[in-house]
């Protein structure tokens, strides 16, 4: 059962919305706690005004508030305070004071109402207003309330219910509340529309991907669509599957060479013991066809062991380059072809001692080794191997130089090509290319260049330590 992973498409979209609501009731809640500020702000600055319009009428006409009738003619309903409470929060409103109920009242110092107007019946003189002349306060929680001096040593007094004042609250916070109700879902899914449209490329990506799992290796990611953001990345896969391809192509051309190689000693021994099993054969025959089997099947052992350390080689381990030097490796190479160069009568000079390189010591041998039995097969009886080693700013440089007869002009593009073959005798294609790879493992290359007066030289180039 496949395991199921977390999305990260709700995993963000959860955290995202959470910190939206968030954040959105909190600027809602500040915003409301700031409107009933500046209500009850602008209800008290409606009081004091209306307290001023009342001492100055009673100051120009005494005895005015005792006459109802005069009085409110005088002082119409109390208008809405002129502030209102600003746009805090996107998608809201102001939301103002009605206007407002009005009353007043004429008191004397001990508290004997001398004139009224739309005096509340609960609203009664209570010891202590003498002391907020000139003030604001709240009485009962139901009026606020305003005073000062009048004439004759009496206090006016003005005010207004705080129903009012409730009600303005009551619906700034139902349009908070409302407005939020509206807009937040339509918002978040808003944003959910959009954020799946920014993932659209990943979701491209992942069915371009399906698609080459189910053996479509030439599709890519679409770039036609994509974002600048994704751009790299895609190019980036796209790359990759590019060299996947060619490394599909390669490795399948690989395995029909290897099968071809291995196939001809294979229909050699089939031969041979088809011819064996014909006829009867003499003792040397049957000798001479064992020994033919024989060649056949070392054969075959060569290039098993050199396509094992061709693989070993494709993927060189970091770990196991370290700085090595090269004198034993080139001794044991040359003690390796030692008996084959001396059949033919062939020296093999070797350099100075202290060349230090970085490498794997294993692989590096194997570099020679394939180095100088190619000079071996390809020098005159009696000739002469060169090893000479040099270092230069870039790299290290160690060159095997024959003098026999050369590589072709029309061979020199292909030698290093996996089983290409010239039809020199003993040969299987793959050394070369065998030491391609391992150089290029260990960064460096391989070069061949005609040796003057005939012959060839192969320059191996690595690092230096």
């Amino acid at each position: 059962m496949a395991e199921r992973r977390r999305s990260l498409k709700r995993r963000f979209f959860f955290w995202f919305g959470l910190l939206f609501l968030l954040s959105t009731i909190g600027l809602r809640v500040v915003h409301y706690r700031a409107a009933a500020e500046l209500l009850a702000r602008d209800l008290d600055v409606a009081v004091w005004s209306r307290l001023a319009e009342l001492k100055a009428a009673e100051q120009a006409d005494p005895g005015i508030l005792g006459q109802a009738g005069r009085a409110a003619a005088l002082l119409p309903a109390m208008p809405a305070a002129p502030t209102t409470v600003v746009t805090l929060v996107a998608g809201s409103s102001p939301q103002g004071l009605p206007p407002l109920r009005w009353f007043a009242g004429v008191w004397q110092a001990d508290g004997t109402l001398t004139a009224a107007l739309d005096l509340p019946g609960d609203l009664a003189w209570e010891p202590g207003w003498e002391h907020h002349r000139d003030s604001l306060w709240t009485v009962a929680g139901r009026y606020r309330l305003a005073a000062t001096a009048g004439p004759a040593n009496t206090l006016i007094v003005a005010g207004t219910p705080l129903a009012d004042l409730v009600a303005a609250r009551r619906r700034t916070a139902a349009f908070q509340a409302w407005t939020f109700l509206v807009w937040a879902p339509l918002l978040l899914g808003i944003g959910w529309l959009l954020f799946v449209q920014v993932l659209a490329p990943l979701t491209r990506i992942g069915a371009t991907a399906r698609q080459i799992q189910a053996g479509r290796f030439d599709e890519r990611i679409d770039l036609t669509r994509a974002d600048a953001e994704y751009v790299d990345v895609a190019d980036t896969l796209n790359a990759m599957l590019d060299r996947l391809d060619q490394i599909r192509g390669a490795q399948a051309r690989f395995n029909a060479d290897v099968a071809h190689q291995l196939l001809n000693p294979v229909h050699g021994i089939l031969l041979e013991a088809d011819v064996a099993g014909s006829r009867d054969r003499s003792p040397a025959d049957s000798a001479e066809s064992l020994r033919r089997v024989a060649a056949l099947a070392r054969r075959i052992e060569s290039l098993c062991e050199t396509l094992l350390t061709y693989s070993r080689s494709a993927a060189v381990d970091p770990a196991r380059l370290q700085p090595v030097d090269l004198e034993p490796i080139l001794e044991a190479a040359a003690e390796q072809l030692l008996p084959r160069a001396a059949e033919r009568g062939i020296r093999i000079d070797l350099p100075p001692a202290g060349t230090i390189v970085t490498g794997d010591a294993e692989l590096l041998r194997e570099v020679f080794v394939n180095l100088l039995a190619n000079a071996v097969a390809h020098s005159p009886a009696g000739g002469r191997i060169e090893i000479a080693a040099a270092r230069d700013a870039e790299a290290v440089r160690v060159a095997v130089i024959d003098h026999g007869p050369g590589v072709p002009p029309d061979d020199v593009p292909h030698l290093f090509e996996r089983f290409f073959s010239s039809h020199r005798e003993g040969g299987h294609g793959v050394g070369l290319a065998l030491c391609q790879t391992i150089l290029r493992g260990h960064g460096g290359e391989i070069l061949h260049r005609p040796t003057p007066g005939g012959g060839a030289t192969f320059e191996a180039m690595l690092p230096g330590s």
